[in-house]
């Protein structure tokens, strides 16, 4: 048991060109302590160990490049903490901070930020709490954390493409300050898309004003899917933005009820409509309508809840189970192939298999046609109310509608415990940020397939011991090497977050675009396969299935896929050779003992944009090129050697996978019955998250440092599972 307590720390300097953070302390630690950093959601933790060299004086200096190089792609929120032994030999774990001075003002808290690789900024601040802390954040944010600011959303309306606001500012810690505009900002990564109106202010006081705004959306070239709103505030010296946030309860009712009214469907059939996002602010969702988005469907939704309240103690016996992939579109992955073992080894009666009547795999499940649920229909939304357990490789969206944000089957998801079987092993691409335990799309039972990725998610999710399963993924039962005779090479780049449906004309201008086309044309290649007598299957990701088109070559020797057309494992296992990029089809070769090249032409931008848990210039279990030449080379290398993996990736297969027994789903099965009780709690931290009053309580006591303790307590407590 960790004891906890607190040291007082003076002279805190944030170095920003440098990266380093120093502070005095009355008593020096010594050699064996260490400077522990916690993130804020997650717990996940950093370590750093005192020595010589960053003690002067009374002074700790602390060198955060590397910690920065980390964590620099997520906004993230850290505390700091001395961990010593007491003289009984107990860990004590002290909180660092100026708790002997009164609380300053909330602007004067925080350091000049320092720029990163990526879109955020980090600083130093001194907390609610009186603690030290540290935050990356992207730099329109900043302004909202440093100042003081009590925004509400009194008004708010939408009629067709007109938006008419109200909106109440209160800034207690400047002086004055004066609402220019505006802005409805496109949430990319890259973009930089704004538009800005103007605004009509009424001042209350110096310190308060009441804004009112209307925004016609007609004209506007929105892209695919958020959009947010900021005032533009001028504070005399310096500008900066502020985002609409807190909807009064009118508000907030209006939002997100399911009416077409509150929408603006364009020529393009594309739609937008508002919605309250997970930290209570305002924004916009800009999509291709669907056919289910329709008051009929919102109607059905209506009519099926009430079916479930009447008949909810017949449904609550059955323990439903609901299986499902990528968008209730696939049934080729590790959601299929769990449903299937527990259907054919008779393991749950009440597990069903969720599924689009279109969608390419419904072969797939016909044979089990008394366990598959239509998506959208009435008996999906009924057991979609009832059920008790989720099943999925993807996130819960998958199992609805991931963009829809409003509605009683959303409010139903939220609460859904969920086992997580994984799309793929967790380690060439960071995920944290969707999948972490403080989010909304937090699971129940994770599943890994090492106790490498298990440190991983423990360490940089937020998970507990219990809640991850070393098993290995349900999909490798059933793989096995098809590859002998015509030797074929599947090149499967994956997709970038940061290209995320991008105009066609947008698309094609991008390295990823250019590379691709130049490669399954290049001439070099071509006479490589003629003169090895190769075939080379091209598939693309999903998410890039509507540029498929784009994607064309003259190559005889090659063919192109999307997603529908072939199944990947199948693919996988013709296959002799995989050229990917960052994808996690890689572990799948990797457990086939093939060979694995990978295409990393935009390594700075990925690391950048969306980072890797596995350092890629030395832990790859496969050989890396950066060009189109080192790529053909080591093509020729592979074919050369008959396509025979080398020795020195063989042996890293013991870390990177635990079991390759083709017995993943038993052991899935058995950690489920394992943790049945557990996973049959009722989830109650999402329904305190909705309640605007715990929210307006919670406001409230971050006011003050003790009712702030206090209300930390009573939030484990409740959220405690």
């Amino acid at each position: 048991m960790i004891e906890k307590d607190k040291t007082i720390i003076s002279d805190i300097q944030f170095n920003q060109n440098h990266n380093t953070l120093s502070f005095s302390i009355k008593n020096l630690p010594k050699a064996t302590d260490k400077i522990i950093m916690v993130e804020r959601g997650s717990k996940t933790e950093w370590m750093e160990d005192i020595t010589s060299e960053n003690i002067h004086d009374s002074s700790i200096t602390i060198n955060l490049n590397a910690f920065i190089q980390a964590y620099y792609n997520q906004t993230s929120r850290w505390d700091f903490y001395l961990e010593t032994k007491n003289h009984l030999g107990k860990i004590v774990r002290n909180a660092l901070g100026v708790f002997d001075q009164e609380l300053a003002p909330k602007e004067k808290r925080y350091f000049p930020p320092a720029s990163t690789d990526g879109v955020n900024i980090v600083t130093a601040y001194i907390n609610e709490l009186k603690g030290l802390s540290l935050l990356f954040i992207e730099p329109h944010h900043f302004i909202n954390e440093k100042l003081d600011s009590n925004v509400k959303i009194v008004k708010f309306k939408m009629n067709h493409q007109f938006i008419n606001g109200v909106v109440q500012v209160q800034l207690t810690e400047v002086q004055s300050f004066h609402i220019k505009s505006i802005i409805l900002r496109y949430r990319s990564k890259t973009d930089n898309i704004k538009y800005e109106f103007p605004v009509s202010e009424v001042k209350m006081t110096q310190t308060k004003s009441m804004v009112t705004f209307t925004i016609d959306l007609s004209s506007l070239k929105l892209q695919n899917y958020y959009w947010d709103f900021y005032l533009v505030a001028d504070f005399g010296k310096q500008e900066g933005w502020i985002r609409l946030k807190n909807p009064s309860s009118k508000v907030r009712k209006a939002v997100n009820k399911k009416s077409m009214k509150q929408s603006y469907t364009y020529e393009n059939g594309f739609w937008v409509h508002p919605y309250i996002t997970a930290a209570n602010t305002l924004a916009l969702l800009y999509k291709e309508k669907e056919s289910h988005e329709s008051s009929a469907f919102y109607r059905k939704e209506n009519f099926a809840y009430l079916f479930y309240l009447l008949f909810k103690w017949y449904f609550d016996r059955k323990n439903i189970w609901l299986g499902f992939e990528k968008f209730s579109d696939s049934a080729q992955d590790n959601g299929y192939y769990f449903f299937r073992y527990c259907y054919q080894n008779a393991k749950k009666n009440n597990f069903f298999y969720v599924i689009k009547k279109e969608s390419p795999d419904f072969a797939n499940v016909q044979s089990m046609n008394d366990k598959v649920i239509h998506y959208m229909s009435f008996t999906y939304m009924v057991y979609m109310f009832a059920a008790k357990l989720l099943i999925s490789s993807e996130s819960k969206g998958h199992a609805y509608d991931i963009r829809i944000q409003k509605g009683r089957l959303k409010k139903a998801l939220d609460r859904k415990r969920q086992v997580f079987l994984q799309h793929g092993v967790i380690g060439l691409k960071r995920v944290d940020n969707v999948f972490k335990k403080a989010s909304k799309n937090a699971v129940d039972l994770f599943v890994v397939s090492s106790e490498h990725e298990k440190e991983i998610i423990k360490n940089n999710f937020g998970y507990k011991e219990r809640e991850i399963i070393i098993t290995g993924l349900s999909r490798w039962d059933v793989l096995k090497d098809k590859s002998t005779g015509q030797s074929t090479i599947l090149l499967m780049p994956t997709w970038r977050s940061w290209m995320d449906d991008l105009p066609e004309d947008k698309f094609i201008r991008t390295e990823y675009y250019k590379q691709y086309v130049s490669l399954l044309n290049s001439y070099d290649l071509e006479k490589l396969l003629e003169q090895y007598d190769i075939y080379l299957n091209f598939f693309i990701h999903p998410k890039f299935k509507q540029y498929i088109d784009q994607f064309t070559s003259t190559n005889k020797r090659i063919t192109i896929y999307q997603f529908g057309e072939a199944q990947v494992n199948e693919l996988l296992m013709k296959s002799s050779l995989l050229i990917t990029d960052y994808s996690s089809v890689a572990w799948d070769m990797y457990y086939q003992k093939k060979p694995i090249i990978f295409y990393q032409f935009d390594l700075e931008d990925y690391i950048k944009y969306q980072g890797s848990y596995i350092d890629m210039e030395k832990n790859l279990f496969g050989d890396q090129a950066r060009n189109v030449e080192t790529l053909i080379d080591l093509i020729k290398k592979y074919a050369e050697q008959r396509f025979k993996e080398e020795e020195k990736y063989a042996v890293m297969r013991k870390h990177y996978l635990t079991y390759t027994d083709h017995h993943n789903s038993s052991r899935i099965y058995q950690e489920i019955i394992k943790n049945a009780k557990w996973l049959q709690k009722r989830k109650r931290g999402l329904v305190l998250q909705e309640s605007s009053i715990i929210r307006a309580l919670w406001a409230h006591a971050k006011k003050n440092e003790a009712s702030f303790k206090v209300a930390n307590i009573l939030k484990r407590l409740l959220l405690r599972t």
